[in-house]
C-alpha cells in the first residue's frame, strides 16, 4: 500500500511545482511600444534586445530576465546619430524592476526610486519592426 501511495504524492507535487513554474515565468519576448511615446523594445528568445527611440537613435545588447521581475541588461552597441550601430566603450550592467500586468498586454518597467516608471504594450501584431 505505501508503495503506490509514494509515486502518486511524488506525480502530484512535480504536476503542481511544474504549473506554478509555468505560471510564475513572465514573458517579455516579443515587440513592445510606450504607452506615452514613440519608444520601443524588441526582446528576443536568444537574450539579445534592440531598442529604438522616439527620434530613431538605437540601441542593442543582452538580458537575463529572473522569475521574480527583476531584469538584467547591458548595451552593447548604440547607434545614437542614425549612421552605423558600433560597440560601446564601457559595458556596464543595469538592473530594472519588471512588473507585468497580467488583466493587460503591459509591462512597466521601474529604473530607480524616485523615477518615473516607463509603461510599454505589447504590439500584436509589430506595427514596426524594431529589428
Amino acid at each position: 500500500m505505501q508503495i503506490r501511495t509514494v509515486p502518486a504524492v511524488f506525480m502530484t507535487i512535480l504536476i503542481v511545482s511544474l504549473s506554478v513554474s509555468c505560471v510564475s515565468q513572465p514573458d517579455v519576448v516579443g515587440q513592445w511600444q510606450r504607452v506615452d511615446g514613440d519608444d520601443r523594445l524588441a526582446f528576443r528568445e536568444d537574450g539579445t534586445f534592440m531598442t529604438v527611440d522616439g527620434m530613431g537613435a538605437t540601441a542593442a545588447g543582452r538580458y537575463t530576465l529572473h522569475a521574480d521581475g527583476t531584469l538584467y541588461y547591458a548595451v552593447t552597441h548604440t547607434d545614437v546619430m542614425q549612421m552605423q550601430s558600433r560597440p560601446v566603450d564601457d559595458l556596464t550592467v543595469d538592473i530594472v524592476g519588471v512588473q507585468f500586468h497580467r488583466e493587460k498586454p503591459e509591462i512597466t518597467f521601474i529604473t530607480a526610486e524616485g523615477a518615473v516608471p516607463k509603461v510599454y504594450r505589447r504590439i500584436e501584431p509589430p506595427a514596426r519592426p524594431v529589428y
